[in-house]
C-alpha cells in the first residue's frame, strides 16, 4: 500500500485533531483523536495495487476488466 502526500500532511492532520480535543490533559481523548486522524488519512489517501496471476471458474463470454476503485476496510 502506498500513501499520497508527505509526513507533513499527516502531521498537520494529527495536530488539528489534537487541537480539537476538549480536554488536552485527557490522554484517552488525545490518543483517540490521533488514532482517528491516522485512520482517516489512510482511508483518504491509501492506494493499493492488486495483480491477479490466474483466474479459474470464470464463465466464457464478454466481460469488462481494468482499473477500478475500492475501499480499504
Amino acid at each position: 500500500m502506498a500513501l499520497a502526500g508527505t509526513g507533513d500532511v499527516l502531521g498537520d492532520a494529527c495536530k488539528a485533531a489534537v487541537d480539537g480535543v476538549s480536554d488536552p490533559t485527557d490522554r484517552t481523548e488525545v490518543f483517540r483523536a490521533l488514532g482517528n486522524a491516522i485512520i482517516d488519512h489512510i482511508i483518504s489517501n491509501g492506494t493499493s495495487a492488486v495483480t491477479v496471476v490466474s483466474v479459474s471458474g470464470v464463465t466464457v463470454g464478454a466481460g469488462v476488466s481494468g482499473p477500478g476503485t475500492g475501499n480499504l476496510v
